[in-house]
């Protein structure tokens, strides 16, 4: 099946436009819209971004790097999903780098000697570094019903549905950081 899109989608500036004409002019009209200037002022921005663009590897390494977090390996398959890896977040950064090397880099010999190609997948960065306040939810998306019910009715903190889960941060919410080099891709089904 052959999806055709036609037309143009407006930008609109997001500081510019109220929520209540954006429900009317979009939402209500079910027209795309593509709001711009809604993440300059985020912290992500300016820590996780280098001047250059690309990501700040650097930056999670320094301030990360014991979290563990899954990986999900976009060529080998585990049931009906992409085989899921655990590491640090170090440990990812360093396997990114060496991607990286063998892929981009005229000093590397170019050979990927048969490595997979690795992304981080669902790190519940928000509950594990409450304090850390990497963006700000825009007015238009706070109606973010999943993660309203499940910030105040802990439906982890029940017994047996925690069995399996290394801690409370690993089990909750749907606030996800995905991550990965250049060459990797999300299964839409993950």
């Amino acid at each position: 099946m052959t999806i055709k899109v036609s037309g143009k989608i407006r930008r609109v500036d997001g500081r510019q436009i109220s929520y209540g004409e954006f429900r009317d002019k979009y939402m209500k009209a079910n027209e795309p819209v593509l709001m711009t200037g809604l993440m300059d002022d985020w912290r992500a921005c300016r820590d996780w971004v280098s001047p250059d663009g690309q990501p700040n590897l650097s930056f999670f390494s320094l301030n990360f790097a014991n979290s563990r977090v899954q990986v999900a390996d976009c060529e080998r398959k585990e049931f009906t999903d992409q085989k899921r890896l655990e590491m640090t977040v170090a440990e990812y950064i360093e396997y990114w780098r060496n991607l990286n090397c063998r892929f981009y880099d005229t000093d590397c010999d170019g050979n990927r000697n048969n490595s997979s190609l690795l992304y981080l997948k669902d790190w519940h960065f928000v509950k594990e570094y409450p304090d850390y306040n990497a963006y700000t939810t825009p007015t238009f998306f706070l109606d973010d019903w999943l993660n309203l019910y499940l910030d105040a009715y802990r439906i982890h903190g029940i017994q047996g549905v925690d069995e399996g889960c290394k801690c409370d941060v690993s089990c909750s919410d749907y606030r996800f950081v995905y991550m990965g080099a250049k060459g990797i891709f999300v299964d839409a089904r993950s």
